[in-house]
């Protein structure tokens, strides 16, 4: 059902399903295929537990303007958090911790994030080509407040998150600025491995890197060889289709913070509906799945998506490392520009030649008087994690 809110200068357009608006929303170019109503349909009718979604069409005197993507669900910091310490640590860090635990407990509220908890980058909005990030900084603006002030439009969520912008293309943070009210926070680096245009194949690529940064992919590739490695189609899919789910669902537990659960059948569903643009690809020992990976085409870019192993053999057969090297040569024979691994484990993805972009995310609280304490309280509660950054290549 559509709703109408105007605001000056502006209407919005407020749908649940993005199939109430397919021309409209597609219109509006150059797009991410992430961005688009066919990978936006996918996510719908295959959602996580408890997400729903809010898609919003911006009209101005000039026509349509923007499009913007929501997701709605409940938060809880101590479910979401992996709060954890060891039996080491000092009587401090161990109060610490329990105070931490007692805090994020308290922390449940409704979330309206604007972008997309599925994926790593800036897919939140994308706008018609005159506009500038100070004009999405006013619809942004205007939207949130238009929808604060009818929280019944949004499930009376308290609370909105907007993730994630790489930091070059960040909003501007002023009290005199729109999105004043909202508040930038850092999250960790999505990693990127930009392709070289002589890297033809995978061994152009091998051979830019150090030796010893060689030396170890070539172990890891030996270590792998017993296994095979296959592509899996729709059929494939559904029939491995638990496993597949058992191994992204270990993986996923593993990482500091996880917002969403996938739905179990979203991975055949993706497949289904978006063809040959979703790839997915098994390591089998004999006619056993051992572990998958998954990519995204999206223009010049192949984009990482999930991933999974099995505990029993990861280590056996290096297989994390493994699934980077594919990704890596998947981009150089279909000569993308780059290869985006999302965020995690960046110190082994630098290893491999990727390197960080900042991402900025802001949040806000619906209410004036707690929106006050919203830094104060992510400051508290995000998970510190340190890394070492790696420099694989051969100095030019």
């Amino acid at each position: 059902m559509k709703t109408l809110i105007h605001k000056t200068g502006y209407t919005f357009q407020l749908a649940d399903s993005i199939g109430e608006f397919v021309a409209d929303w597609d219109s509006i170019q150059p797009s991410s295929l992430l961005l688009s109503s066919e990978y936006l349909l996918a996510i719908e009718r295959y959602a996580p537990a408890n997400v729903s979604f809010k898609y919003v069409l911006v009209k101005d005197l000039y026509g349509l303007a923007a499009a913007f993507y929501f997701q709605l669900l409940p938060f809880n910091a101590a479910e979401r958090l992996k709060i954890s310490g060891n039996h080491q640590d000092s009587l401090s860090s161990c109060l610490y911790r329990h105070v931490k635990k007692l805090i994020a407990s308290q922390v449940d509220f409704q979330t309206l994030v604007c972008g997309n908890l599925l994926a790593t980058g800036p897919y939140a909005f994308k706008c018609r080509s005159s506009c500038d990030v100070l004009d999405i900084q006013q619809m942004l603006d205007q939207l949130l407040k238009a929808m604060f002030d009818e929280p019944e439009l949004i499930h009376r969520a308290s609370v909105c998150l907007l993730k994630e912008l790489p930091f070059e293309s960040s909003f501007q943070s002023s009290k005199d600025l729109p999105l004043s009210f909202m508040h930038p926070f850092r999250v960790q680096p999505s990693m990127v491995v930009h392709l070289r245009p002589n890297w033809t194949t995978l061994a152009h690529y091998m051979e830019d890197l150090q030796s010893k940064y060689r030396l170890r992919l070539r172990k890891a590739m030996d270590a792998s060889a017993p296994l095979h490695h296959v592509e899996l189609d729709l059929e494939k899919i559904r029939a491995h289709e638990e496993s597949i789910y058992e191994f992204y669902k270990r993986t996923a537990d593993q990482s500091d913070f996880n917002l969403v659960n996938l739905n179990p059948r979203y991975f055949s569903g993706l497949k289904s509906m978006l063809g040959n643009k979703f790839r997915l690809f098994g390591f089998f020992n004999h006619d056993e799945l051992v572990a998958f990976y998954t990519f995204l085409y999206d223009g010049s870019d192949l984009v990482g998506h999930f991933l999974g192993t099995s505990a029993a053999v990861n280590g056996q057969y290096q297989l994390y490392l493994n699934m980077l090297i594919q990704f890596i040569q998947h981009g150089i024979a279909g000569r993308y520009q780059r290869v985006l691994l999302a965020r995690t484990a960046i110190e082994i993805k630098s290893s491999v030649g990727a390197v960080p972009e900042e991402m900025v995310c802001y949040i806000a609280h619906r209410n004036r008087i707690y929106n006050r304490w919203v830094p104060n309280l992510l400051e508290f509660l995000k998970p510190q994690k340190h890394f070492t950054l790696r420099s694989p290549f051969k100095e030019a």
